[in-house]
């Protein structure tokens, strides 16, 4: 559901999934990076800050951030497999190295 706000700082009226939000994108953005260009992750957090991101949006980024979540954390246990060998060491369920 978009609700009909108005933003408290520019005084813009925008549509956002927020009921409760005062800010607009713009100004969202303005806020985290002043006058400089926005550095990755800015967009995204302007737009949820906002509450102007869609839900399918929304999804979409937890999906993308977990997938490099994932990606990081195996590309680590591939490097130290690499280094020790896969039968040296490895990560248990308690999340602790045990050799």
């Amino acid at each position: 559901m978009l609700y009909d706000r108005t933003c408290q700082t520019c005084e813009k009226d925008f549509r956002s999934q927020r009921k409760e939000s005062n800010i607009c994108y713009g100004c969202a953005l303005t806020r985290l990076i002043g006058n400089g260009g926005p550095e990755e992750g800015d967009i995204n957090t302007a737009l949820l800050t906002s509450g102007e991101m869609s839900d399918e949006d929304a999804h979409q980024l937890q999906r993308d951030l977990e997938s490099v979540d994932h990606s990081a954390e195996e590309a680590f246990e591939r490097q130290f497999e690499d280094y020790y060998g896969p039968d040296d060491c490895y990560l248990d369920d308690d999340e602790e190295w045990t050799r």
